[in-house]
Parts: structure tokens; C-alpha cells; sequence
């Protein structure tokens, strides 16, 4: 599962110049009612020092944090209004904050919270740096020296610090400024999240890696991690509640986003990307995008669909899970209608298909028969009578850790409908509760070949998590794949589990598919 998804937010909850009466919080509790004609609520929250807050909130749309008149975090953008979201954040020390909810008119809303009391977990190594920069630094700072000058220059070369190391390498070195008990690293190229080393009693926090000199990841840190007794699942994600966008590298991996709660700062090091913040920005001009809601009966909810058709006819179809995650991260139909436009690309139709909260996603992304019924036998009919028909042969299923499982997943069971897979660091260590892991892996290995063809990409950073990491996972996938004699290939890159390498794997992806045969 990606965590980044779990917070995709802006603070345009209330128009300049509106205000509510907010009832006031007590620490714990739960509370519900209906929103009013307005579609807003208000409360005040206590006023606390180090802390953190676990809610469940259900029937709301928007939800977030304000600092007087001003947006301080987003919690919560455009979820359905039916689906229940966990929170996981702090509150700033001794502040008062206001939280603001907003959902339909005369609808049911339900909020249970629980502000504790944080005591930062302990992560004060200082090992010796290899990074030729700070151990002049080191040097320095033992002789007596402050750490300002280092700083004015990081600040104007900017984060992460890149260095030489061969040929085909880069040492890349992670840096944070101020005194916290301690600093991680999220999405980290050594897999998942690590902590930063202090340097000396300085100021200055780092962690380095040699990576490949193309390589391309978003991450975040999170100062002052809480220690969480509640289990082992809850201390790992404590990440996410301070985690936050590098405050000195100006370069983001989501464009628009000024929240630095919730967006992740990008480390680039490629020489050529499709999805750049220029193509994101690109206008539509060779087609045109729609947004519809659809409903399953077999599922009973809805959901938005997108669709996007290029002026010119267009052979392939490209069905996209986390659509509206992949639209508002990466601006995926921006990126698109850009190459189609400049004729990189040949025409694609795209069907952005949303997944609703975390936990429906959960439920139907990995292996549902149901879910795999309504793609073939519900979506597949209703795109039909909306004049976009589908032929196996040029479908193409894709779709991102969940999503690339989902994607080969529907195409197994219905490989006369959909007969190319697209998947980007697909959770094929997923299996049903009680059995091994790998299930899909095991399935494709006892089914019949079936007239499907796969591209697989996982990024090499991807090695830490269930069953050794996704990428031995997909590793794993692709030799069954091809020892059953299916057209597979596997696209390691230098990447973790975020959307900025999918996009671009995405891309190359669809080239290879679309492209001549």
C-alpha cells in the first residue's frame, strides 16, 4: 500500500471572509449529526504540546486544520461522502486549531477522535558521515564552527545533496535542519522508512545512499515520530503524522500542492521525463475529458469515472485504477493529451476508474470475483453505450501497487475481454488470509496460457515489505510468466513505490503496447 495516498490535499475548504461558530472539543470522544443546509461544521480543538490525534470520520467530503483564518493541514479531499476515513495527525504545540468539516447538505456525519500526549521515539545515532561535504563539515564543527555557512549554501543549491561517485552513480545525502528528537526518511531508496543520523550535537540532520544516476523518487520526512504503544502496525504508520515535503528542495512531486503535509519533494536525476511539471500543465488540446458517476449493483456504490477521448480516432484503450489519484498526482490525461498532441504518442482513449476510500480499495483491487464481474460485465457494457466499445486485443488494464495486482487479476479471469496488463509495482505478495504468499503468482502458474500479454515494472528501491519486497515480487511474477510462455517483459527502474516513477513507467509502458508490433 502506498501512505502517500492517504493524505491528496489542498485547505480550500471555506471561502475568504466565512466563518462558523465551532463547538468546542473535549480530548476524546464521538460525536455525529447531520450537516446543515450549508454543508459545513466547525469545531475547536483543545490546546495541547506534543501530540497526536487518531480519528475515524465518516459522511464528510472535505476535512482540515486551521490556525486562525488560515489552512493549516488537509485531512481529508473529495472522499465519498459514504466512506469511512482513519486520520492519523498532530496538532501544532500550543496553538488553537480549529477543525472544518464539509459534506452534503442535510446528510449524516460521524467524527470519533482521541488527542494523546507524544514522547518522541529516541533516534539520536551519529555515526561518522561519508559524504565528503559533511565530514568537512564534521571537521569544521569539531574546531569550534557553527553550522550557518553550510546551511546558506545548502539553501542555494537545494536538497537532497547530490555528489559524485562513479560512473553510473550518484551519492545522494538527505538533509534536515533543527533539534528534534529525532528525523526519518519516508519512501527511502534503502525500501520503506529509516532515520536520519544526527551530526555530532549540530543541528544537522542526514542519512546517505548511493543510487543510480537516473534515478527518480519522491519522499518526505517526518521530524519527532511519536512513540505509539497501541501495536506494531500503529507505530509503523506514526510516520504519517508529522510526515512532510523536504522544506528545501523546491522541487515537488505533485504539482500545485503548497500544503507540505501533503504532498512529497522529488529527487530527480534523470536526464529526460515525459512527466514533467510542463506536461502536467499542458491545456487539452488534442481531446477532451469527461466525468461521469457509475454505479455497480453488483458492488451497490458508486463511483466517478473519467474518460478521456482524443480528437482523432484512437485504436487502444487504456483503463487506469486510482484514476482520480493518478489525475490529481500527476495530471496522467494532461501528460498524454501532451504527446498525443506533439505525435509521440499515438491516440489512446483513457477511463480513469476511481477507487473510493482505502478500505473499499483494499476490498476490491485485490482479488475479488466480484469486482473482476463488474469490470467485464457492468463497466465494459456501460462504456459501450457511452460510444466507447472495447476490444480485447486493445485494452489495456493498468494499475499501481493494488491496482497492477487488479489489473492481472481481471484479465486472468476474463482474458477474452481484456488482453494486455499494465502493471506498475504490482502487491503480488497479496493472498487470502491463511495462505501463502504470492496467490496470483501460484494461480497464473496452475491456469491455462491465456491470450494476455504483460509489462511489468517495479522499482529497485522497492525491497522492503511482505514476502522480501515488491520487486522480488514482480521479479517472481515475470518468470512464471514467461515459463508458461506468456509475451512478459520486466521493467526494473530506479524508483520506489510512488506515482512519480509510475507515471513515467506508465508511459513507456503504453508506448510499448500502442507502438508498432
Amino acid at each position: 500500500m502506498n501512505w502517500i495516498t492517504l493524505g491528496l490535499l489542498t485547505g480550500t475548504l471555506m471561502a475568504s471572509g466565512e466563518a462558523l461558530a465551532c463547538e468546542p472539543l473535549p480530548m476524546t470522544g464521538k460525536k455525529q449529526g447531520h450537516f446543515d443546509a450549508s454543508g459545513k461544521l466547525c469545531f475547536t480543538l483543545p490546546v495541547v504540546a506534543e501530540n497526536y490525534v487518531t480519528a475515524e470520520l465518516s459522511g464528510a467530503i472535505d476535512a482540515g486544520l486551521r490556525r486562525g483564518e488560515q489552512p493549516y493541514r488537509e485531512l481529508l479531499r473529495h472522499g465519498p461522502s459514504e466512506g469511512n476515513h482513519q486520520l492519523l495527525f498532530a496538532l501544532p504545540h500550543q496553538q488553537t486549531t480549529t477543525l472544518h468539516l464539509s459534506g452534503k447538505p442535510n446528510q449524516p456525519w460521524s467524527l470519533s477522535w482521541h488527542i494523546r500526549a507524544a514522547t518522541p521515539l529516541e533516534r539520536r545515532q551519529t555515526p561518522a558521515p561519508v559524504s565528503p561535504t559533511l565530514q568537512r563539515l564534521s571537521a569544521r564543527l569539531a574546531a569550534g564552527e557553527s553550522s550557518e555557512a553550510f546551511w546558506r549554501s545548502i539553501a542555494t543549491r537545494g536538497t537532497p545533496l547530490i555528489e559524485p561517485y562513479d560512473a553510473r552513480h550518484k551519492r545522494v545525502t538527505f538533509l534536515w535542519r533543527g533539534d528534534q528528537r529525532n528525523v526519518y526518511l519516508f519512501g527511502s531508496p534503502a525500501g520503506d522508512q529509516v532515520p536520519l543520523f544526527r551530526l555530532a550535537d549540530s543541528d544537522v540532520w542526514f542519512r546517505s545512499f548511493v543510487v543510480p544516476a537516473d534515478t527518480l523518487m519522491q519522499y518526505r520526512f517526518s521530524p519527532d515520530v511519536p512513540a505509539i504503544p497501541d501495536s506494531p502496525l500503529a507505530q509503523h504508520r506514526a510516520i504519517l503524522v508529522n510526515a512532510q515535503a523536504d522544506p528545501l528542495n523546491p522541487r515537488s512531486g505533485k504539482p500545485g500542492s503548497h500544503d507540505r503535509w501533503n504532498h512529497a519533494s522529488l529527487l530527480d536525476l534523470t536526464r529526460q521525463r515525459d512527466c514533467t511539471a510542463a506536461a502536467m500543465a499542458h491545456p487539452l488540446t488534442a481531446g477532451a475529458l469527461t466525468r461521469s458517476r457509475f454505479y455497480s449493483d453488483r458492488l451497490d456504490n458508486e463511483r466517478d469515472i473519467q474518460i478521456y477521448r482524443p480528437h482523432r480516432a484512437a485504436a487502444w484503450t487504456l483503463m487506469l485504477f486510482d484514476g482520480n489519484v493518478y489525475q490529481q498526482e500527476q495530471r496522467i490525461v494532461n501528460v498524454l493529451d501532451a504527446l498525443i498532441a506533439r505525435g509521440e504518442l499515438p491516440p489512446v482513449n483513457l477511463v480513469l476508474i476511481d477507487s473510493l476510500d482505502l478500505a473499499r480499495r483494499a476490498q476490491e483491487l485485490t482479488p475479488n470475483p466480484v469486482f473482476a464481474d463488474v469490470m467485464a460485465q457492468e463497466l465494459r457494457p456501460w462504456l459501450s453505450a457511452r460510444g466507447l466499445p472495447l476490444h480485447a486485443s486493445h485494452t489495456i488494464l493498468s494499475g499501481s501497487s493494488y491496482g497492477g495486482l487488479a489489473a492481472a487479476w481481471v484479465a486472468l479471469r476474463y482474458p477474452q475481454l481484456f488482453g494486455n496488463v499494465l502493471s506498475l509495482s504490482g502487491s503480488y505478495w497479496w493472498a487470502p488470509k491463511g495462505e501463502p504468499a504470492s496467490w496470483l503468482t501460484r494461480e497464473y502458474q496452475r491456469a491455462p496460457r491465456q491470450p494476455i500479454r504483460f509489462w511489468l515494472q517495479a522499482g529497485t528501491f522497492e525491497i522492503d515489505g511482505p514476502d522480501n519486497g515488491i520487486y522480488l515480487n514482480n521479479l517472481e511474477f515475470e518468470q512464471v510468466l514467461r515459463s508458461k510462455g506468456y509475451p512478459v517483459s520486466f521493467h526494473p527502474t530506479a524508483s520506489g513505490h510512488d506515482y512519480s516513477g509510475w507515471c513515467e513507467a506508465l508511459v513507456t509502458g503504453l508506448r510499448h503496447f500502442s507502438g508498432p508490433r
